[in-house]
């Protein structure tokens, strides 16, 4: 059990029945659009899953749901980026000189002297040190964070729900311990199905099977993501609820 809901149809839900596998596939091809389209596929997985995590917070048991409205999908899906894109602003803005230094160091290496060349080593090895020590600190909060406002946005239908703080904010400290356990979930599942495919790819047959198992490997771990945060929210507003009705009894 997850928070009060069975863990196995958490994960086997995507495959149910006929049907669900239907949906399922047609997540495959979408993900596989990718490979072509930037972004807008992304947007429309994103938006499928947000459609699936509004289930768990209408209590409806996670089932999977109709491909018949795509701009819907991508609409939603843009919302729930945006906020994603915003929040993680702070990496990426980290991130811009850490590029800058790999993408120059080369290229200064190639026009400088040997003796020089071993001087500046060490500098660069530094800075790349550094980098790592002020991205990993800050990925690893946001990476429990982004998914309480992600929720909210998809609950809330709106964009800027999710820089409201104030209003999703005590749902996601009501349930730290179910938005870390859902981080802890997906990280494994995640760990699990890179080995299997990693496993696949050493054979030559089945390599050939790449072009659709990370596909695959996108939708399943995309929906699985948002139904793990929903419930994980869900749960956080029931507490939150609980905590403020608790000291108005005690007055």
């Amino acid at each position: 059990m997850f928070l009060g809901i069975d863990l196995k149809e958490i994960f086997m839900f995507q495959f149910k029945d006929a049907e669900a596998r239907k949906y399922f596939l047609v997540g495959c091809l979408v993900a596989v659009a990718a490979f072509f389209i930037p972004i807008l596929p992304y947007l429309v997985l994103f938006g499928y899953a947000a459609r699936i995590a509004k289930q768990i917070m209408n209590n409806e048991a996670p089932r999977m749901i109709a491909w018949d409205d795509w701009g819907g999908m991508a609409k939603d899906g843009l919302k729930v980026f945006g906020i994603r894109m915003v929040l993680v602003s702070p990496i990426l803005i980290l991130l811009i000189p850490f590029i800058l230094v790999m993408t120059v160091f080369p290229i200064v290496m190639s026009t400088t002297n040997s003796s020089d060349a071993e001087a500046l080593i060490p500098i660069f090895s530094l800075l790349i040190f550094g980098g790592i020590c002020c991205i990993v600190p800050l990925s690893i909060p946001l990476s429990l964070i982004i998914p309480g406002a992600e929720m909210h946005v998809i609950e809330k239908d709106d964009f800027m729900a999710g820089l409201r703080f104030k209003e999703w904010w005590p749902i996601f400290r009501a349930n730290l311990s179910g938005f870390i356990a859902a981080l802890a979930i997906i990280y494994v599942a995640s760990m699990v199905l890179t080995l299997v495919i990693q496993i696949l790819g050493a054979t030559i047959i089945l390599a050939c099977l790449m072009f659709i198992l990370i596909p695959a490997m996108t939708i399943y771990l995309t929906v699985l993501m948002f139904v793990l945060s929903a419930q994980a929210y869900k749960v956080g507003k029931e507490k939150a609820a609980q905590l403020e009705i608790a000291p108005a009894v005690t007055e």
